[in-house]
Formats: C-alpha cells, sequence, structure tokens
C-alpha cells in the first residue's frame, strides 16, 4: 500500500530518572524530596511543550526511574503524566534502559504494568523488534533496540564456555543483524525512525558513567546509519550531542542535571520532524537546576569568611545546588564555622549545599589531610 508523503512531528527525550535524590531534602507542602519534584517538573515541561507543539508521537528513548526498583509514589507520577499525553491522544513510545530492565531472568521490569494493563496508546519496546504507530498524521516506522543484556547468550550451551569477547562479539553480530535485516523490511513510502538506548561510537559520555547500571556494548555508527532510516533516537548518555547527521543520530541527553559534572551542560529535549527520507530537528533547552562550585584558596588571606562571603555574593545562587570548596590552613579553618558558611549560603538563595572541602595546609615535610565539614 502506498501513502502520500506525511509529516509527522515528535517529541523525543530520554533519561528522565524518576527518583534522583541525590541533593536536596524534602518538601513540606507536598512530602516530596525536592530533586524528585526537579524531574517531574521538567518531564511536565517536555509534556506541555509536546501540547503546545501539537506533536503526534512522544518517543521516550529508555530509563524512566533512578533504579530498577522504583517506589510506588515514583510510578504513580510517572503514569499520571502518561495519562496526560493518552488524554490528549498522544501516542507514547517508551524503549527500556538498563535503568529500567530487570536485574533476573523472569522478574518484571519498571515499565511493564503498561502492558500488562494493555493501557491504550503507550507502546513498551522491551525487545529488539519492529513497530508501526498510528498517529493522527499517519503512520511512522519504529525500529526499537532497547538496553540490551548479555543473559540470553550465556544460557545457550555453545556460548557457556565463551570468553568475555566472544560473547560480546556474538552480541554484536546479532544486533547487527537485526538492524540491517528490520531497515530492509521497512515501507520505503513512510518515514522510519530507529531508537536505541545504549553507547555509539564517538559519544561523549557525562556524569552518567558514575550510576550506569550494566557494561556498555558499543553500537557503529555504520550500522544504525542504515537506508530507510530517517532519524536515530537514541538514549543513555545524558550530555544532549549528535553523533551522526545522514541520519541524524541524536541524544537528547538527561532532562535533568545529575551532578556536578552535568553543571555546565544544557538540558532539554529534542523537537523533530519527520517525513519519509527526511527529518529535521531542534534541541528545546529546559529551566534545569543550576549547579554552581565555588572553589577557593585562601591561604593568603587574612580573612578567610570575607573572602568566601565575596565570593558568594559574586555568584548567582538563586535556587541553585552549591559545592564550595576551599584551600586554607589549619588556622584559617577555626574561622570557617560550617553554621556560619551555610546561613550565607542559604541567604543567596542557594536551594541546598553539598559537603564542602575545606583542605588544610600540610606541615613542614608533610602531606595533609582532607577532612570534610558539612555545608
Amino acid at each position: 500500500m502506498r501513502y502520500n508523503r506525511h509529516m509527522i512531528k515528535m517529541l523525543h527525550l530520554a533519561d528522565l530518572h524518576i527518583g534522583m535524590e541525590n541533593y536536596g531534602r524534602l518538601d513540606a507542602a507536598t512530602g516530596l524530596h525536592t530533586r524528585l519534584l526537579d524531574y517531574l517538573d521538567r518531564l511536565d515541561e517536555a509534556l506541555a511543550l509536546a501540547l503546545d507543539e501539537n506533536v503526534d508521537i512522544v518517543l521516550i528513548a529508555g530509563d524512566i526511574y533512578k533504579n530498577r526498583t522504583p517506589n510506588p509514589t515514583h510510578q504513580r507520577e510517572f503514569a499520571r503524566r502518561i495519562h496526560r499525553l493518552q488524554s490528549a491522544g498522544i501516542p507514547v513510545f517508551i524503549l527500556t534502559g538498563n535503568h529500567d530492565i530487570s536485574a533476573s531472568a523472569g522478574k518484571a521490569h519498571s515499565v511493564e504494568i503498561f502492558d500488562a494493563l494493555g493501557v491504550e496508546g503507550v507502546t513498551i519496546a522491551d525487545r529488539p523488534r519492529s513497530h508501526t504507530i498510528t498517529t493522527k498524521s499517519g503512520p511512522l516506522q519504529i525500529i526499537a533496540l532497547p538496553w540490551v543484556t548479555r543473559h540470553s547468550l550465556l544460557t545457550r550451551d555453545d556460548m557457556r564456555n565463551a570468553s568475555f569477547g566472544e560473547l560480546e562479539a556474538e552480541l554484536r553480530r546479532r544486533l547487527d543483524r537485526f538492524v540491517s535485516e528490520s531497515a530492509a523490511r521497512l515501507d520505503p513510502d513512510l518515514p522510519a525512525v530507529l531508537a536505541f538506548h545504549g553507547t555509539v561510537d564517538g559519544a561523549v559520555y557525562g556524569a552518567e558513567r558514575a550510576i550506569t547500571l550494566g557494561q556498555d556494548l558499543v553500537m557503529s555508527r555504520a550500522t544504525l546509519a542504515q537506508p530507510g532510516i530517517d532519524y536515530v533516537a537514541l538514549g543513555h548518555i545524558h550530555k544532549h550531542q549528535v553523533i551522526g547527521q545522514q541520519p541524524p543520530m541524536v541524544y537528547p541527553g538527561s532532562i535533568d542535571r545529575i551532578d556536578f559534572g552535568e553543571r555546565e551542560e544544557d538540558k532539554g529535549v529534542v523537537l523533530v520532524e519527520l517525513a519519509q527520507g527526511d527529518a529535521r530537528w531542534r534541541f528545546h533547552k529546559l529551566a534545569a537546576r543550576p549547579f554552581v562550585s565555588i572553589e577557593l584558596d585562601l591561604r593568603d588571606s587574612s580573612d578567610p569568611i570575607g573572602r568566601v562571603t565575596a565570593a558568594i555574593k559574586r555568584q548567582s545562587l538563586q535556587d541553585a545546588i552549591v559545592r564550595l570548596e576551599a584551600k586554607a590552613s589549619r588556622e584559617q579553618l577555626a574561622q570557617l564555622e560550617e553554621a556560619a558558611v551555610r546561613q550565607l549560603l542559604e541567604e543567596a538563595g542557594a536551594l541546598w549545599s553539598q559537603r564542602w572541602r575545606s583542605v588544610p595546609s600540610a606541615p613542614s615535610g608533610g602531606v595533609s589531610p582532607r577532612p570534610r565539614a558539612k555545608c
């Protein structure tokens, strides 16, 4: 069956990490953690964009939750937002990531409930396969490549004694074959997306290395750039980046900052306009929580608390998560009282301050320790 050329508008986002609570405190008004609220607010912002832009489909390229066993509150909050899209008639395509899959064979993964309930308009892609999604602007083909594990290979008798390198080579061979064969079966008259949660060669990692669950299998750009694929929707790496142009291979990045390693990175989502043989996209920045790092060397100062005060006033700290690191002599450390520095940061509008490190000068011929003071 042949279709007239049609344009489909898609919102592409990934790495929601609902449940990340590494900084902040409980919010008195809601009883929820302030960092949980950050991620939910960013997701709300992304979904408001989807509604304002009248998108045809929302594609989430993996890592819905922080961990594989989200608590009921996190599941409830995500389900409420999926219901908002469902009520608007916008289909949702969810690819499972390494934070979503079950750690044990046979156990349900974190988003499997949508499949079990048969939630209309929600597609859960938890295994490599091809899908055709009906949207108000026409059909969209999606080749799904979720986070893959080595478990299926390990259970095969002929692979039980295989080395890690042999397992990697066999898994990559299978995935390469799946992508090429799936692309060969695409309807040439319909737009097509390949959705992959994982690492593509040439991608630049950010701070997510510290929270990655499982070892990465790196896919080649050549494998993903198959004829007939118009756009490659990536997830897993938190830094927004473009890996290739023909077709566009885009990581939207995470929707909020995970830690100070991401303090310079813009966070956002990607709006894509798709037609057969054509894809145009733009990054939309979200209002992510600011992370600010203040580093000072106070060892030549006669007024260390004054220097700290001046440094804090020079920064824009309103609603920011702040880290303060100071090098100081032992005498100066006595003047840097935790309560006083914390009060200065709170008066500057900081939402929360990380443990700060005061590094005392070493005694002659020795190496100083690095005591930590909570700030």
